[in-house]
Formats: C-alpha cells, structure tokens, sequence
C-alpha cells in the first residue's frame, strides 16, 4: 500500500498587497465580517476585516524580509529588490580593551 493521500478540495483565498500576492499567506473568508489568515498551512489567526487589511502589510513585509527581500514589492515594481549582504560584527572594547 502505497504512502500517497489526497486530502481536499480546499477553498481559500489567495492574498495580495500593491497588487502582488503574498507568499505563504492564504485566507478563508467567514461571515460576519471575519477573516481566517493562515500563515504556511500551518499557523491561524481570525481577525475581522478591518483589523486583517492593517496588518496584513506588516505580515507581507515580514515574509519578504525573511525571504532575503528589503520588503514586499510595490505594484510599479518589476521584481522585489534583495537586501544587500548582512556586514560581520565586531564587539566594541572602550578605554584600554576588554576586561
């Protein structure tokens, strides 16, 4: 017997900021003004509409910056632009060095 299963249909909705979609982020539209966020297929928050538009550009920035982007692309944009290479620190020592 063979390990495969094919769980569905599932309906939800695709989400999108300036005109994209936003990666790993599905929502399922509820009645009485409420909206179910799931963030990839694992993680759920219900919030009502008004609340979900303001944060929802908070959540497509956040994927876009863990995704190695400087944020989710704007609508007149033709690609999302890559944050440039993460510098090396150094601890600072004052006076005469560490102690």
């Amino acid at each position: 017997m063979a390990d495969v299963n094919f769980v569905g249909p599932f309906e939800s909705w695709r989400v999108v900021v300036k005109g994209r979609q936003v990666p790993f982020l599905s929502a399922d539209v509820h009645n009485g003004g409420k909206v179910e966020l799931t963030l990839d297929d694992r993680i759920a928050l219900t919030l009502d509409v008004v609340t979900a538009e303001e944060v929802v550009p908070f959540i497509a920035d956040a994927i876009a910056i863990a995704l190695g982007y400087t944020c989710h692309p704007a609508e007149d944009w033709d690609a999302p632009k890559p944050l440039p290479l993460m510098k090396r620190l150094r601890p600072l020592y004052l006076e005469d060095g560490p102690r």
